[in-house]
């Protein structure tokens, strides 16, 4: 740096390029420096640097790198969902093995991990959490499965929703699976605009409907070709239902005559070993896909009859990105757990040390 007072420079990293000086009058004077065509040269090619370092990376695919991540610290259970509140983006969680949803505190000078749920509510492994349009009613898919806490043999196949009054934090009501000879485990759900919701059960090859003011989960459909279901999106319209299935990809399911069809996968793109399923903003779908080697988020571009017409691949390969959970999209993002912790338990009575999990976000747009 120039040690005259009356010099300035516009930013220290053009030095060499573009100097202004302040006159004696008052007034300042700017010049390049060095020959004019040379400086021009130069200044196009730094300008070039400039905006390809300020573009998203790309991964060894060629996939678009544009994410952000915060973490959990201290947690030592399978954190499989989050949920963020639509007007305040207060963030809870959903978890298998502690059997229960937990929030975070960002109210003092650090966030801490505060649990939500109270033991006396009876969860079982905590799956999805969705919020109702309006933000009044927080909504979890609880199932038992031999990595929670305290499992019996009597749990086997239970399985209900629970809603959760958020003005009072307090569980409002559960709402079971009826009892019958097939194994059940709700994993996913939807909220539908009349207030219907529908679940996904992964064992059993059946969607489960809650009806408006309904008690209890209600057989929707039941279909011998569904193989493993996890995700559920509805579309903008209303109208058509998604649901991943995990050995098979797609399910299209219009929900006025219930025909499933099972999509086609456009080009050389795989859409099985889907988990997550979320309606994409301006159209389409975006997936969290976890059953392959390399675990990816996609984004799913739809044509004008509903079905897949290309794939993209908006992140993967990020070192955090080891065993996916569910997520939610929110202002164009999605945010979703990078690392659950399944593959912490190969057996229901491990006790892995507490670790930090990892919550990504990525631009869905």
């Amino acid at each position: 740096m120039c040690n005259d007072p009356r010099t300035t420079m516009l930013g220290t990293e053009y030095n060499w390029l573009i100097e202004s000086r302040v006159a004696t009058n008052g007034t300042t004077k700017v010049r390049l420096k060095g020959s004019i065509l040379f400086t021009l040269a130069i200044a196009v090619f730094c300008f070039l640097c400039v905006a390809l370092q300020a573009a998203p990376a790309n991964d060894a695919t060629g996939a678009t790198r544009d994410e952000s991540a915060w973490a959990l610290t201290g947690m030592d259970g399978i954190i499989e969902s989050l949920a963020l509140h639509p007007v305040t983006q207060e963030a809870f969680f959903g978890d298998v093995h502690n059997r229960c949803i937990w929030y975070r505190d960002t109210s003092g000078t650090t966030a801490v991990m505060r649990k939500f749920s109270a033991d006396s509510d009876g969860l079982l492994g905590v799956f999805a959490l969705k919020f109702s349009a309006d933000g009044k009613t927080l909504w979890a898919s609880s199932s038992a499965v031999p990595e929670m806490k305290g499992y019996a043999a009597a749990d086997q196949d239970r399985g209900f929703l629970a809603s959760y009054d958020l003005s009072t934090r307090q569980l409002r009501a559960t709402y079971d699976l009826p009892r019958d000879a097939h194994r059940h485990v709700l994993g996913d759900f939807a909220l539908a605009p009349d207030g219907s919701i529908y679940v996904s059960d992964s064992t059993a090859p059946i969607i489960w409907r809650l009806p408006p003011e309904g008690k209890q989960l209600e057989k929707w459909l039941e279909f011998p070709a569904f193989k493993s279901l996890q995700g559920l999106a509805l579309m903008n319209d209303g109208q058509s239902l998604y649901v991943t299935d995990y050995a098979q990809g797609i399910w299209k399911i219009p929900l006025p005559t219930r025909d499933a069809v099972l999509l086609p996968a456009p080009g050389n793109s795989n859409l099985r070993g889907l988990d997550g399923l979320y309606a994409a903003p301006g159209g389409g779908l975006v997936a969290v896909q976890n059953g392959t080697k390399t675990q990816r988020i996609l984004r799913i571009f739809l044509d004008d009859t509903g079905g897949p017409l290309r794939v993209s691949e908006l992140l993967s390969g990020h070192p955090a990105m080891t065993d996916l959970g569910l997520g939610q999209v929110s202002h164009g993002r999605l945010h979703f757990i990078a690392n659950s912790g399944w593959e912490l338990y190969p057996t229901p009575a491990s006790t892995p040390a507490a670790r930090d999990v990892i919550v990504l976000s990525t631009s869905v747009r």
